[in-house]
């Protein structure tokens, strides 16, 4: 069959070179075979498209190497990629496209911020209607596109913040939480008992714990990270008083390194000296 067909497309006369699209009519048996040899094409296949796959001897029907969905049928062979996008990510991801080199988004980087500075590159002003009209707009585009109105809500993105979250210590693993809450009702517990017996050094001067905070220098937070034991953490040498604010903004931040820490604590049991 496919010695059949180089000959007939080699010895073509026809002004534009469509014998192979009339096979079903001059040669009707060549063009059952070759309907049976390509069956897992569409069955709107182009005559063409069904003898490239027999002359290239490939019996399955291409797909992007990006998105994994077919690729394409285009005059006389197939396309490389579903969708421009997918080309574009694939040659990114495969370090195919030179302008997207850490060097190269550097260079664009540092030529957006020359354009900014110089005033060739100015900030966009909208008015607040003009403001309103985007954002409803492109909020209707990613309802229609994704189902939200803002791709935050996607499980997929939202799982991946979280184990960006995860990575960078901000959020505790979902297998650990468990082992966090009774590790924050331990050193709770045991930071009312400091606060009970240490009174007089945690507050010298009777400051009023309605306005003020009683806060752990080294965190509750950075303690069950690095499994430091809750009582080291509710030491009374690890809590002062402080002002709401200041509490606030420090967050997560130790105020006193791990070793200023049990030195503080030790230095009580006369441990060092």
């Amino acid at each position: 069959m496919e010695d059949t067909l180089k000959d007939l497309i080699k010895n073509d006369t026809s002004y534009n070179k469509s014998a192979t699209r009339y096979l079903y009519k001059t040669h009707p048996e060549l063009w059952q075979d070759i309907l049976k040899t390509t069956d897992f094409l569409p069955e709107d296949a182009k005559p063409k498209q069904r003898i490239w796959h027999i002359l290239n001897s490939v019996y399955h029907r291409p797909v992007c190497p990006e998105t994994g969905n077919y690729v394409k049928w285009h005059e006389n062979r197939y396309l490389q990629y579903a969708t421009m996008g997918a080309a574009t990510s694939h040659r990114n991801k495969t370090g195919k496209n030179k302008n997207q080199t850490a060097a190269a988004q550097e260079k664009r980087h540092q030529s957006i911020i020359e354009g900014y500075r110089s005033g060739k590159r100015k900030p966009l002003s909208l008015t607040p209607e003009q403001s309103k009209a985007r954002y409803e707009k492109v909020k209707q585009a990613t309802i229609e596109k994704y189902g939200v109105h803002s791709t935050l809500l996607l499980p997929e993105v939202r799982e991946k913040q979280y184990q960006t979250r995860v990575k960078n210590g901000s959020y505790t693993a979902r297998h650990l939480k468990e082992d966090r809450q009774l590790y924050y009702d331990a050193v709770a517990r045991l930071t009312k008992i400091s606060w009970l017996e240490h009174f007089d050094k945690i507050n010298p001067e009777r400051l009023d714990r309605s306005k003020w905070d009683l806060d752990h220098v080294f965190s509750i937070q950075e303690g069950f990270r690095q499994g430091i034991p809750p009582y080291v953490i509710a030491h009374w040498t690890n809590l002062r008083m402080l002002e709401p604010s200041l509490n606030y903004s420090k967050g997560m931040r130790c105020d006193k390194t791990r070793d200023e820490l049990f030195e503080d604590v030790f230095r009580e049991y006369d441990i060092i000296t």
